[in-house]
């Protein structure tokens, strides 16, 4: 029985040490660096991010085609050989024939400028892909940067546990030292200290992990700090017009709805055929007889092929106004559904900080008072502040589920505080 003693006595002497560097852990207050607010994070991490320069590339690609889509069709130039010499009766020169002609094609119904006008809705088609370039960046960074405050507020959380159970383990250490308390009172007052300086290391770590995260986006130099007061000022419900919601996808889905539009006029003016004609010279044999030949040439059946495409083309407008619908609906939905997950997490929040951590406080403060007079025993304390840090973490569950939750019904609103970014290239 003595050597059981020893042992936590020992394990009580060797922890010593470790709680002095946790307790430097929770204690002090190093300068991580600069304090960068998410507006500062969305802007350097948009400015850094490469697939601005990807959309660029593809806007620079649309216009391209569109330079290539106001060029009329090539001429042609041909050069014919007929009744070349051969052996025999066919080694006459004199039935030699050399012809040279023009060709060109004279485009009708407005083809040209209705390809113009289809390559102009493909540039802007292409330069959709900004916003929603900016709508993903925007996201990322906002989810990792309150992942990142909420892991702060974790870390802070875990040391005041820290605080709470080294106070416990000094109040039962003194008791037991007086044996009006067993020895296995000041080892289970240890173990709980060790487990809350557990918890803040690896809450500690994880909130560095995320902040190396987040800084990747802009390939930060060093460590920094997340604004303290990020968390508190996103307690605030905002107002949402659910008759204006907004995705990058609509402004897609709209371009290339005009796109198809064009589509149609362009399939139209493919009724009308287009003529091509040629002029030239030919040559008869080795004599200096030349004649001046002309043609034309018309192609049959372009109404009922220009029948057929239009169709195709209107069949496709009715696909992307039926799917631009359908992502209205489904922003709909999500909009309502993040509401009132955030308002659900409101109220258990405001259940937390007006009814139960008050009441929750009151009894560990009850217990403390109780064992100090010896009414009660250290395992009531403890149960006591284990109510509590299960209330703060549920807090801090609810606090997650409402920041995210209104950070997505915010995105779905028409973004007004972006960082500009370039979104023109060169022609």
């Amino acid at each position: 029985m003595s050597s059981k003693f020893l042992g936590l006595a020992l394990a009580m002497t060797l922890s010593v040490a470790h709680a002095q560097a946790q307790s430097d852990l929770c204690e002090s207050a190093p300068d991580n660096g600069e304090v960068v607010s998410l507006s500062q994070a969305t802007q350097r991490a948009t400015m850094a991010d490469l697939r601005p320069e990807l959309a660029t590339a593809e806007v620079r690609a649309a216009r391209t085609e569109r330079a290539i889509a106001a060029l009329r069709p090539a001429d042609t130039v041909s050069l014919e050989i007929e009744d070349f010499p051969g052996t025999g009766i066919a080694s006459n020169i004199d039935s030699l024939q050399v012809t040279g002609s023009f060709s060109r094609v004279w485009e009708r119904g407005g083809k040209r400028e209705a390809r113009e006008t289809v390559a102009n809705t493909a540039v802007d088609v292409a330069q959709t892909r900004f916003a929603a370039v900016e709508y993903a960046i925007r996201e990322e960074v906002e989810i990792l940067y309150a992942e990142a405050a909420l892991a702060e507020r974790r870390v802070a959380l875990a040391c005041d546990r820290v605080a709470l159970s080294s106070d416990l383990e000094t109040a039962v250490k003194k008791r037991v030292d007086a044996a009006r308390d067993p020895l296995l009172a000041g080892a289970r007052a240890s173990s709980d200290r060790l487990q809350a300086e557990a918890d803040a290391r690896r809450n500690s770590v994880q909130a560095r992990n995320l902040r190396a995260a987040l800084g990747a986006y802009w390939q930060a130099e060093g460590d920094f700090q997340i604004d303290p007061n990020f968390l508190n000022e996103r307690l605030e419900p905002r107002e949402v017009d659910f008759s204006e919601l907004y995705a990058p996808e609509l402004d897609r889905l709209e371009a290339q709805r005009v796109r198809s539009s064009a589509q149609i006029e362009l399939e139209r003016s493919q009724a009308i055929p287009d003529v091509t004609w040629s002029v030239g010279v030919r040559k008869f044999g080795i004599e200096d007889d030349l004649a001046v030949i002309g043609g034309a040439s018309i192609p049959l059946g372009s109404a009922n092929r220009s029948k057929v495409s239009v169709t195709r083309a209107r069949a496709d407008q009715r696909r992307i106004d039926i799917e631009r619908g359908v992502l209205r609906q489904q922003l709909l939905r999500s909009a309502v559904g993040y509401q009132r997950s955030a308002a659900s997490a409101l109220d258990g929040i405001e259940e937390i900080d007006t009814i139960l951590l008050p009441s929750a406080t009151e009894a560990v403060d009850l217990a403390r008072d109780g064992y100090t007079r010896g009414a009660f025993s250290y395992l009531d304390i403890i149960d006591a502040q284990r109510a509590v840090a299960i209330l703060r973490e549920e807090r801090l569950t609810h606090l997650r589920t409402y920041i995210l939750n209104e950070a997505a019904l915010a995105r779905l609103t028409p973004p007004v505080d972006l960082p500009v970014t370039q979104t023109e290239t060169p022609e």
